[in-house]
């Protein structure tokens, strides 16, 4: 195992851990969130396995943190936090989010004309 990855891993292992006990969750929690077995999130924490991809994202997802954050690329907390709306609404769909813009384009404009 190369030093980077081991270094990526352990911080993982450490921000996955730190990330479910601030938000007060429990493993089986966190994996009914992210639609992840428990045992693969206690898995992930004491470095058994290494989620794929597609776990990580969800993961990630499940705990409102960019998947950098959670592989310890940028520190907990240096991101501005995102409104869990918005968070939602990158992952919507192309027509929802056309009209996301010209609601929220109408919303801002008649708070121009106050």
């Amino acid at each position: 195992m190369s030093t980077a990855f081991s270094a990526v891993s352990q911080s993982l292992r450490a921000n996955l851990s730190a990330l479910r006990e601030m938000r007060g969750l429990t493993q089986a929690e966190l994996g009914s969130r992210a639609g992840i077995a428990a045992a693969s999130i206690s898995h992930f924490e004491t470095g058994q396995r290494i989620p794929s991809l597609d776990s990580l994202i969800r993961v990630a997802d499940a705990l409102d943190v960019s998947v950098d954050a959670l592989l310890g690329r940028i520190p907990l907390g240096a991101s501005a936090p995102v409104d869990p709306i918005f968070a939602r609404a990158s992952r919507a769909s192309a027509e929802t989010l056309d009209t996301l813009r010209r609601v929220t384009a109408a919303l801002l404009t008649d708070e121009k004309s106050k």
